[in-house]
């Protein structure tokens, strides 16, 4: 047994008062009536006292109605371990592929129900779903959650450490970005997929794309030939730093992926967007040397903030070391775990600014080492106003699927707390009290002389 607030066992010291009660029995003398007192003298009058327990079981049963508000006042509990392991699985399969998977794959759920495991939808609410619903042909509700969020909304329906199988395709565009950690025993039973070949089209920076799908890789190739202007880039960086490195190796994953010429440092004309790469305030020459409309990049300087977190980026979290401290209100791009800016825009003098709060460098964040790094810099560099998502979008065509190796870790710190509950006992306590003490207060109203009754 153990106790929430031990320091309520003080309350035991309360035993003294029964006891005190109980010893100390002051008994009256007895009047004698008596014919004539002429022979007799004075005498000193005495009470009788004595330190004897007279009564008992009164004296227990007040005592063990102090010891049970002593326990009462240090909420007792017990630590009672649930066994990990449960007699029910789950199946899990999404309703309208249900028909499918039970038909390809039917000794293998049929011998999963005779040992207690119940089918639940995979989708929102995980309802149960019976062998009758492999009949059915109504409407079939696709879900447009990943597999990633009902993973872990999982988590609060199914048993800690509870078996669960899984019968669903390797789909990479059904993942979020991350696997999540789950409470349960996940295993994956593939649906067999065969290796077909998808092509749709997809526009960007006014070029189309053609996309060519199959399980292992999806392909972009430029459908329109037509050649737009060169993007005129100009790099100021201060002497001694080599944050440009992992800039211009950026821009040359985006020429060669967009197919659009890039020119860096072109002192002919007026570039289309410049990347001011160090601490000290914009010069105007460089300022000029951007055409109008253009774009301007460029590293705040300010107060060194060197708090670890991360930067919120395409739905992943990139490691953040150092920052600068934002004061503006300017429209936030990206934003670190704690809301505040890395990078925001606005714009002034027919100019749109970019406001970074941090660095291209790996001391400072390890944005530069990530390959998310060259798709936040396209929708900045190309400047495409239509442009969603940065760039080329998840479609349902996609046929990449994950790699069979990749793995749903099982999160057993969780399943340790889980599988540990607290069993309150003040019920049984407040129970045995109130008996207690009813039956105190019936053998005291007895003790009572009858005048005292009445």
């Amino acid at each position: 047994m153990h106790f929430l607030y031990s320091i309520g066992l003080f309350a035991f010291a309360g035993i003294i008062v029964p006891l005190i009660i109980h010893l100390w029995n002051v008994k009256q003398g007895k009047t004698i009536k008596i014919g004539s007192i002429a022979l007799l003298g004075e005498s000193s009058s005495a009470s009788s006292k004595s330190f004897k327990i007279n009564d008992w079981l009164l004296f227990v049963l007040r005592c063990l109605l102090l010891v049970l508000l002593a326990f009462l006042l240090a909420q007792p509990y017990l630590k009672k371990i649930v066994s990990g392991r449960t007699k029910n699985g789950w199946i899990l399969v999404e309703k309208k592929n249900f028909p499918r998977v039970f038909k390809t794959h039917r000794k293998t759920i049929d011998s999963l129900l005779k040992k207690g495991y119940e089918i639940h939808d995979f989708n929102v609410g995980f309802k149960p779903l019976s062998l009758k619903d492999t009949t059915l042909n109504g409407p079939k509700q696709v879900s447009t959650l990943s597999y990633t969020a009902l993973f872990s909304a999982a988590n609060q329906f199914i048993p800690p450490a509870a078996k669960v199988y899984f019968f669903a395709d390797h789909r990479l565009n059904r993942f979020g970005n991350e696997l999540p950690a789950v409470n349960y025993k996940l295993s994956w039973v593939p649906l067999k997929q065969s290796d077909t070949l998808s092509n749709w089209i997809a526009t960007y920076a006014g070029k189309k794309y053609e996309a060519k799908s199959n399980p292992s890789n999806t392909s972009y190739q430029v459908l329109n030939s037509s050649d737009e202007g060169p993007i005129r880039v100009a790099i100021h960086e201060n002497p001694g730093t080599t944050d440009s490195k992992y800039l211009i190796a950026a821009l040359k994953a985006i020429k060669s992926f967009t197919k659009r010429k890039i020119i860096i440092n072109a002192a002919a004309e007026k570039a289309s967007i410049g990347f001011w790469i160090s601490d000290n305030p914009v010069s105007a020459d460089f300022r000029s040397s951007i055409a109008p409309d253009g774009t301007l990049f460029q590293y705040e300087k300010g107060k060194l903030v060197a708090a670890p977190s991360f930067i919120n980026l395409d739905g992943r979290q990139i490691k953040l070391s150092k920052r600068i401290e934002s004061d503006q209100q300017a429209d936030k791009i990206w934003t670190d775990g704690f809301g505040n800016a890395i990078l925001t825009k606005n714009k002034t003098n027919k100019l749109n600014i970019f406001h970074f709060y941090s660095r291209f460098n790996p001391q400072w964040n390890e944005l530069v080492w990530n390959g998310l790094f060259v798709k936040a810099l396209m929708p900045i560099v190309i400047q495409d106003k239509n442009s969603n998502d940065f760039g080329i979008e998840d479609h349902p065509a996609d046929q990449r699927v994950v790699s069979q190796n990749g793995s749903i870790e099982q999160n057993k710190t969780e399943i340790a707390a889980k599988t540990i509950k607290n069993k309150p006992l003040g019920n049984l306590f407040w129970v045995a009290a109130f008996l207690i003490f009813t039956t105190e207060r019936i053998l005291s109203f007895r003790k009572k002389p009858n005048y005292v009754k009445s």
